[in-house]
């Protein structure tokens, strides 16, 4: 069986990330970003697998994105397989990088989380746009609905898999799991 590194990106994501942990068959990894307190005087910073580094710009996707290459070499650019909330910053200046990185020869498959909440009515506009710039880029990408149930599905699935080669294998016998696109991505050739 394939060993799996799953990189789990943003709050939302965090919840999902202590399910995979307790599989063998994976190595998950989690990114978060704690916004600055104002009371305590705390700066803002990303936590990737409870290592916190800081962040010495502000909370948009400029600045999340600056921050990202200033600590590729502490974050895990390379994965299989990446699992977040498309309405968050963190997750789309993440994928940003992803697909602007050099140092990547097959991007991984991503997993959106539904958005849940009023946040998701209030990103529309970029939501779209980082789905038009995976989508050119041809990054194989599937959206979970109802997360929590068929999250655990998907991830018995996927552990199951011999191969990435056969992940479209998952689209017709999960329900709740729907194909967005790149099926002509690199790793499916």
């Amino acid at each position: 069986m394939l060993l799996k590194t799953i990189l789990f990106v943003g709050d939302h994501a965090q919840k999902y990330c202590e399910l995979a942990i307790s599989n063998e068959n994976c190595s998950a990894q989690l990114l978060t970003y704690q916004r600055e307190n104002i009371v305590t005087g705390e700066k803002a910073k990303v936590i990737f697998n409870q290592q916190e580094l800081p962040f010495h710009t502000v909370y948009n996707m400029d600045g999340l994105c600056h921050d990202i290459v200033r600590l590729k070499d502490q974050l895990l650019i390379k994965c299989d397989i990446l699992i977040g909330d498309p309405t968050e910053l963190l997750f789309q200046a993440y994928v940003t990088e992803l697909m602007e990185s050099s140092e990547l020869t097959i991007l991984p498959i991503v997993f959106f989380l539904y958005p849940v909440g009023m946040n998701s009515l209030d990103t529309r506009r970029e939501i779209s746009a980082l789905i038009l710039k995976m989508k050119l880029n041809n990054m194989l990408t599937y959206v979970v609905r109802n997360p929590m149930d068929t999250f655990l599905e998907v991830m018995n699935e996927v552990n199951q898999l011999a191969s990435f080669t056969s992940i479209t294998q998952l689209e017709s016998s999960i329900e709740n799991l729907d194909y967005l696109f790149g099926h002509d991505a690199e790793i499916l050739i």
